[in-house]
């Protein structure tokens, strides 16, 4: 099979996965928002906030390792699969019990300490999760089955067991739950497919992992400062109500980048496999590029301009004044687009170290913006904040990715951000057309019809400026794996 026909299989099986994640994701987001309310919703998205950075030095950019050495060399999958799944559930009790001790140590409520307890479920379900090893063999199928089974599996119970905001322990409890019970089902599908895993301990093997990985580790910690930081900052310093509605911004900025995210997973392996061969990396980046940006200039477009009715539409009137901060939010989305493009490809070519050095410089300026913009601008200060240092760790991300493939594919960035004003646009020029009629109609509404105007638009303008060019699909569809 050729590169370019694994890759958009790939990109099929998880498609599929995310659009039902994202469906079913934004519906349990919604629900839970509604029904908890801004506060109880505030203290859910804080634990969550801080489960992202418990659960990283539980993976350790294991997973990146092991993806990149896979992909290389598909027999040692199952060996490494065992010391990687061994070594991650020793990291999750010593980090959990830490966890543990960091949560009853705080000044909170006990009610809000017990929702922070009960997320720590996750660990479990994080370590033993065994996505790296069918991502590095390019069977995307099997992860889009665990993760339609979980967001479905979660939807479900959400609605039936959580009812009103005392209601918020069961909701983290779900969240736990149901990615724990997803990995043991995949524990089960891993023995028909490679064999039975067995617990491997080899302190020798394990520093020679560790060594390696750490460097994405520290890299992955930093770039989880831009994701998570500015939650957990707000937990800190300012109420709850605050955080509940920056939560629902970072939901559906989240969102946004999980389309990204499909792309970039797909891509990863083969752009691993081309590492060593200047001509395949160039080919492949350039295919990658102008996937990612075709489909960023969309998201983020749309973000921009319809973030007041996407907020209305989930979350309802409650939620209204994290407008502008979800728009600086869209903002940050589209440079960490420009990231994945430029920066996720150096920790499977072996250039780990600069791209770890570029985003904890970002995550530390990053840092020093939330405590000095939070207390001054509020939900407004933290979504600057993580426009701000994302950009700087890009910009330092871009100038290693040219060193590395010289290239940083300034005319397809220019094409999709042509394609994006021309929608933006046209949805202006709608909300001004119909502004009567988006006055009295639901939110729903706005939503749908500014939706497909700027789909409509910006697509066609993609095909006439070359953004989406028949050519390149088939030049990648003609590449030797």
């Amino acid at each position: 099979m050729t590169a370019g026909r694994r890759i958009f299989q790939n990109i099929r099986a998880l498609a599929a996965a995310k659009a039902a994640t994202m469906a079913s994701g934004l519906v349990t987001a919604a629900w839970t928002a509604r029904v908890l309310g801004p506060d109880s919703f505030g203290v859910l998205g804080f634990g969550t906030s801080l489960m992202a950075y418990a659960a990283l030095f539980v993976n350790m950019g294991l997973s990146t390792y092991a993806i990149r050495e896979i992909a290389r060399d598909r027999d040692q999958a199952a060996r490494l699969s065992e010391h990687v799944l061994t070594l991650r559930t020793v990291l999750a009790l010593i980090v959990g019990a830490l966890y543990a001790a960091f949560i009853l140590s705080l000044d909170k409520p006990m009610a809000v300490k017990a929702v922070l307890l009960v997320q720590a479920v996750q660990l479990l379900g994080n370590a033993l999760v065994l996505d790296f090893v069918y991502q590095a063999t390019e069977k995307m199928g099997v992860i889009a089955t665990r993760e339609i089974g979980t967001s479905i599996g979660s939807m479900l119970l959400v609605f039936l067991l959580v009812r009103g905001p005392e209601d918020a322990i069961t909701a983290a409890a779900i969240t736990g739950g149901s990615i724990t019970v997803n990995a043991l089902v995949m524990i089960g599908r891993f023995r028909r497919d490679f064999g039975t895993l067995r617990p491997r301990v080899d302190l020798k093997v394990w520093r020679e992992i560790l060594t390696a990985a750490t460097p994405m580790a520290v890299g992955v910690f930093a770039w989880a400062i831009f994701t998570h930081l500015d939650v957990v900052m707000l937990g800190f310093l300012a109420p709850h109500t605050d955080v509940g509605w920056y939560s629902a911004a970072v939901k559906i900025q989240t969102l946004a980048n999980l389309v990204g995210n499909i792309v970039m997973n797909a891509f990863l392996p083969q752009l691993a496999a081309a590492y060593g061969e200047l001509g395949q990396m160039r080919d492949r980046m350039r295919a990658y590029a102008s996937v990612m940006l075709a489909v960023g200039g969309l998201v983020v477009a749309g973000g921009l301009t319809l973030a007041p009715v996407i907020l209305g539409t989930l979350f309802g009137d409650a939620y209204a004044p994290a407008t502008l901060a979800l728009r600086l939010l869209m903002l940050a989305s589209a440079v960490v687009y420009a990231n994945m493009i430029l920066g996720n490809p150096l920790l499977v070519w072996h250039r780990q170290t600069g791209y770890m050095i570029a985003m904890l410089s970002g995550g530390a300026l990053n840092a020093l913006l939330n405590v000095w913009w939070i207390p001054r601008y509020g939900i407004e200060g933290a979504a600057m904040a993580t426009f701000t240092a994302e950009l700087a760790a890009t910009v330092a991300i871009a100038w290693i990715h040219r060193r590395a493939v010289g290239e940083l594919y300034g005319g397809i960035a220019a094409r999709a951000l042509l394609c994006a004003g021309m929608a933006i646009a046209a949805a202006l020029a709608l909300d001004r057309f119909a502004a009567p009629l988006f006055d009295r109609a639901p939110p729903l509404v706005h939503f749908v019809l500014g939706s497909v105007v700027m789909v409509a638009v910006y697509a066609a303008v993609a095909v006439l400026t070359g953004l989406v060019r028949p050519k390149r699909l088939r030049r990648l569809a003609s590449a030797t794996a």
